[in-house]
């Protein structure tokens, strides 16, 4: 069979891009076609022109990040779409975290203008519906799908303090909605005195009386209420929401002595519903994501053959919630024979040298076969409404 042609959308000069690119090329196929957001912002009707030259390609929607000019355009344009209320939102500065409801509003608006039809390898609608973190929990959990207990959403730190004593809970984890890479998560706790800490990757940064907050690879320990209350409203301004802590597994046996007795979570990567790539996020911290500077281990080591196997029927099973996602990465917590998925991730393959059965997340995506896009659009999923 020929393989198919490829379309990919993203970034121009995106690292993600490029790692496809080689791998097609590994493989002897034809080099994709690249459409890029940036032109796409300029002409949005060069998709539907593109996806009509090929109709048998298979199109790849890659993530946005790493632009920090296409990043300052999206916010724009979701502010627009948004009602444009207010004043425009301001240029930020290098690593800040702000806007973020407006540049998902503005993601989702350029996904929704793409053609409905075409063979996606993750449709645009499954991609903005993982893009929201708090509505991709909500749809998981619909699904059936084990996923830390949601307190709700916030917007600010007294409705986080309403929400504890709703629930009667001491340790949980505040979550930017629209944030990735671990963007905006803080692990909170409080306990009976009133005493509280806050841990996460987010750098307050107060400068004649305004409130911001950077995005940093070292992360920090907050214990003074006051400051932990300023950046806690900074982030839920943005759209935030809480869920339980669910404490992770200790690295186990003597793994654990050499890994200092650090915890772990796992990234597993699903390619047409079945779990390929996995490893795991080894912290002595709470956020294990591999660019904050914890370490990779290996499950092969550290799971029987009946734990292996729950962490596959999990990752298969949570795959069931957007069946018409092709490659999905799902951050999960595997511990005791049971499983909890923290994020589904719909550009969860940026997984570099770490290949499974000979072949990196690429070199496996160019394997792939296309699926003939549908005669008849396909309901999508309701979109929630953007926080504002």
């Amino acid at each position: 069979m020929t393989p198919p042609a490829w379309l990919l959308i993203g970034p121009r000069g995106s690292r993600r891009l490029r790692g496809l690119q080689q791998a097609l090329r590994e493989r002897g196929v034809a080099a994709a076609e690249e459409l890029h957001y940036e032109d796409l912002l300029a002409a949005p009707q060069r998709a539907a022109e593109q996806i009509a030259a090929r109709p048998r390609a298979l199109v790849k929607i890659e993530s946005p990040g790493e632009a920090p000019a296409l990043h300052a355009a999206l916010i724009e344009r979701g502010w627009r779409a948004l009602g444009a209320v207010g004043a425009p939102p301001q240029p930020l500065e290098h690593g800040e975290l702000a806007h973020q409801h407006h540049w998902y509003a503005g993601f989702r608006d350029l996904l929704q203008a793409l053609p409905a039809r075409a063979s996606y390898l993750n449709p645009p609608d499954d991609i903005a519906g993982m893009s929201d973190k708090l509505a991709c929990q909500r749809r998981l959990r619909a699904q059936g799908i084990a996923i830390p207990p949601l307190l709700g959403e916030i917007d600010g730190y007294e409705s986080l303090q309403t929400l504890l004593r709703e629930h009667d809970a001491s340790q949980v984890f505040v979550k930017a909605r629209y944030g990735s890479s671990g963007a905006g998560v803080l692990a909170y706790r409080r306990n009976r005195s009133g005493r509280e800490a806050a841990y996460g990757s987010a750098e307050l940064s107060e400068d004649g009386g305004r409130t911001r907050v950077f995005n940093s690879l070292k992360p920090r320990r907050y214990d003074d209420g006051a400051r932990i209350a300023r950046l806690i409203d900074a982030i839920a301004a943005q759209g935030a929401y809480v869920e339980r802590w669910i404490p992770k597994p200790r690295v186990p046996g003597s793994q654990g002595d050499r890994y200092g007795g650090a915890h772990y979570d796992i990234r597993a990567v699903a390619l047409d519903g079945f779990l390929r790539h996995r490893v795991a996020r080894v912290g002595r911290g709470p956020l294990t994501n591999l660019h904050l500077g914890n370490r990779r281990g290996a499950l092969a080591h550290w799971l029987d053959d009946a734990a292996m196997h729950a962490l596959e029927t999990a990752t298969q099973q949570a795959a069931m919630a957007f069946p018409r996602s092709r490659m999905i990465g799902f951050d999960l917590i595997l511990r005791e024979g049971r499983s909890w998925v923290l994020e589904a991730n719909a550009f969860g393959d940026l997984l570099l040298d770490l290949p499974w059965q000979g072949l990196s997340t690429y070199q496996d995506q160019a394997l792939l076969r296309a699926v003939p896009a549908p005669d008849a659009p396909l309901a999508p999923h309701a979109p929630e409404p953007v926080h504002a």
